[in-house]
């Protein structure tokens, strides 16, 4: 039977004092160069989630435009409309409508209200329902439609006409909307910069009835 050698480790003498340096040194470093790396890495998955997160909500965002005409349909008509022309659905909380500076509650009532000689003509009138409703990208919900009156009809020919010239110009609005994502914004839809709002409170407001 074959021994195997047994190799005495020889005793080693005390280390000098620049090589216990060194290593305290070279263990700094490595710890340092450690923190440094986990705080880049760090720095960089915060930026890659902000960047995410503002990639969702600008693909979630809606923009409410509100649009007035005097042609419809093609024919001559006069129309309001609410489009969706932003990226993400938008649901309409609640929706004010002003005509020179007071509350219109129905559009329907308002013209015929205009003037009691309206009440012997059939009008060609369309109203809608605008909150609470949900409007996808690219969709539109019109308001209101007012066909021009046929000409026999002098009087509401004459209403439709003062209607076109003067009061759509008083006509203004104010909503509030969320996206899917529950960020809400305040707006006049007339190309403002929508105000950011925690939430849309529908109460104390007067929501336009079709």
């Amino acid at each position: 039977m074959i021994e195997a050698t047994k190799l005495i480790k020889p005793e080693a003498e005390p280390a000098p004092k620049w090589f216990h340096i060194a290593v305290a040194a070279s263990m700094v470093l490595s710890t340092g160069s450690a923190v440094y790396s986990s705080m880049r890495t760090s720095a960089a998955m915060q930026a890659l989630v902000k960047e995410n997160s503002r990639l969702v909500l600008a693909s979630s965002t809606p923009l409410l435009q509100f649009m007035s005409s005097n042609f419809d349909g093609g024919q001559p008509a006069l129309s309001f409309s609410v489009t969706n022309d932003g990226n993400g659905p938008a649901r309409i909380v609640w929706f004010e409508m002003k005509s020179d500076g007071k509350l219109v509650k129905s559009l329907r009532t308002q013209v015929r209200e205009s003037s009691p000689e309206l009440a012997k003509f059939s009008l060609e009138i369309m109203t809608s329902t605008i909150a609470p409703r949900l409007i996808s990208p690219g969709s539109s919900i019109k308001l209101f439609s007012w066909v021009q009156p046929a000409a026999k009809d002098t009087e509401a020919l004459q209403l439709w006409r003062q209607f076109d010239r003067q009061g759509r110009g008083k006509v203004t609005v104010e909503a509030c909307y969320c996206s899917v994502l529950d960020a809400c914004w305040i707006s006049d839809l007339e190309g403002s910069i929508p105000k950011p709002v925690d939430t849309c409170e529908p109460a104390g407001r007067t929501t336009l009835d079709g």
